[in-house]
């Protein structure tokens, strides 16, 4: 699977409001200064906001970032963990997806960029 293919994604995924323990709905952290601070230190590292852009508005696996990163599939699957906890990506498939909010930063803080 390589960035772009979405073969396999089903609208409506798991995204943060449905992880363990939120309760569903609107993801309430997000709307406290905690949830914010969260965010911001999962994407203080390069690393995940590289894999952040890389995604883009496609999809791609662990191993499709742990190879293009040169990092073993376990530090990539927590890199790709620690962005779900941020809700800028979700899982798709067997891979991974960039949420609304994560295209959001991308658009306006990042600037998506060639990798």
């Amino acid at each position: 699977m390589s960035p772009g293919d979405i073969s396999g994604c089903v609208s409506g995924g798991q995204t943060g409001a449905d992880l363990p323990g939120s309760g569903g709905g609107a993801p309430e952290w997000w709307e406290s200064a905690e949830g914010h601070r969260l965010a911001l230190e999962v994407l203080q590292l390069r690393v995940r906001r590289d894999i952040l852009k890389f995604i883009g508005s496609g999809v791609a696996s662990t191993e499709v970032v742990a190879e293009r990163f040169g990092i073993d599939e376990r530090r990539a699957a927590f890199h790709l963990a620690m962005l779900v906890k941020a809700l800028v990506v979700e899982p798709c498939g067997s891979g991974f997806r960039s949420t609304p909010t994560g295209l959001l930063y991308l658009e306006k803080v990042e600037r998506p960029s060639s990798i």
